[in-house]
């Protein structure tokens, strides 16, 4: 089944979110993809895009400022490596067809990684409002963010709280590559940092776009204060592919010696399986995940994956381990809704549920709070 959603258009043209169109819930004609009717757990290691730059947005919300990948520069990456190489298009490479034909969404192949999603800035300014009851201060809390895509909530996580973990999940093995892990590094390692960067950045009607300037870091990383000097007794100013890697492998020490930040791809049922060969089982204390309640179908899986991660309570602990469902109420033309979901944790008889936070308005949307049931303190 594939469907779009109907969209308003973010500063940089990117779609963010809106209502699902219910005439393109799987009624047309089937999209060229390969389906598969799961994908296999996989750890995707931090890596550096093989491009001189990457373009970046800035996403405001109150005081903070996160930094996003522009879907326009990762279509110009992979036009280049298209052209260098000739290599076939996978399922998300399509998915980002410019004509803007392509499918937000395809069950069992692409499930909507590349979009920034409305309820995924619901949940980041959640996150900004209340942090303090979520994470105990003195506490390195373990995070998930499940369908991260994007990942705005994780990267608040990585960004304010020193001594938290995040394991960023996605479908795609992709959209990790090409948006996750660069938005990682670009509110990271390789922050925009001006002039002395070597970045451009512009700045107009209150929207701020940087050109991170990839291999100006790669050179000082190699080469340090005398970078100039280095440059200019070479006979050719480029780095070959060797220095480029042992430049991108220092850049990258900074962030992977801390073993904060982990990204992993595969469906639901694969990671719960892998986590749990690998003793992780009950080791997050809060889970969260936006827009991913938009089929009853995927309830069971993401239900026992929830069961199997959250971290389970200490003696009268505060704040509980705790999952956050940032969804709109009502997913026009499909089978998921906040009422349906709800209704299906309660009979489940594990979690407690509640909305704790609404948008108001005809098109709701809300963040739901799941703790262990009877996880009070007596």
């Amino acid at each position: 089944m594939s469907f779009r959603f109907n969209f308003g258009l973010g500063v940089d043209g990117e779609c963010v979110a809106g209502v699902p169109d219910a005439d393109a819930a799987g009624l047309g004609e089937e999209p060229a993809y390969e389906s598969s009717s799961a994908a296999s757990y996989e750890r995707v290691p931090l890596s550096i895009p093989r491009v001189s730059s990457i373009v970046v947005d800035a996403i405001y919300y109150k005081d903070r400022r996160l930094w996003k990948r522009q879907l326009d520069d990762v279509r110009f990456q992979l036009a280049q490596q298209d052209a260098m190489d000739g290599s076939a298009r996978g399922a998300v490479q399509q998915a980002m067809a410019t004509d803007g034909g392509a499918a937000d969404v395809v069950k069992g192949v692409y499930e909507g990684g590349l979009k920034t999603w409305e309820c995924s800035m619901d949940l980041l300014g959640y996150l900004v409002e209340h942090g303090d009851d979520i994470f105990a201060p003195t506490a390195s809390p373990r995070v998930l963010e499940l369908g991260c895509g994007t990942g705005l909530p994780s990267l608040h996580v990585l960004t304010s709280a020193p001594g938290a973990s995040v394991c960023m999940q996605d479908y795609n093995r992709d959209v990790l590559e090409l948006i996750t892990i660069p938005n990682i590094l670009a509110n990271t390692v390789i922050a925009p940092g001006g002039c002395a960067a070597g970045d451009t950045t512009h700045a107009s009607d209150g929207t701020e776009t940087c050109e991170i300037d990839i291999d100006f870091r790669r050179t000082g990383a190699l080469f340090g204060a005398n970078v100039d000097e280095a440059i200019g007794q070479r006979e050719l100013p480029e780095l070959s592919g060797e220095e480029a890697l042992e430049a991108d492998a220092r850049i990258l020490q900074a962030l992977d010696a801390s073993g904060r930040c982990e990204c992993v791809a595969g469906d639901w049922a694969s990671v719960e399986e892998e986590m749990h060969r690998q003793g992780r089982a009950h080791t997050f204390d809060v889970i969260m995940t936006s827009e991913t309640i938009y089929d009853t179908a995927s309830y069971p899986r993401l239900h026992s994956l929830l069961a199997c991660l959250l971290a389970k309570p200490g003696p009268c602990q505060s704040p509980l381990p705790t999952v956050l469902v940032a969804a709109k109420t009502v997913y026009f033309g499909l089978t998921g809704s906040v009422l349906s979901f709800k209704q299906y944790v309660q009979a489940s008889g594990v979690f407690d549920i509640e909305t704790v936070w609404e948008s108001g308005g005809s098109m709701g949307r809300e963040i739901l709070r799941m703790t262990w049931r009877a996880s009070g303190c007596a």
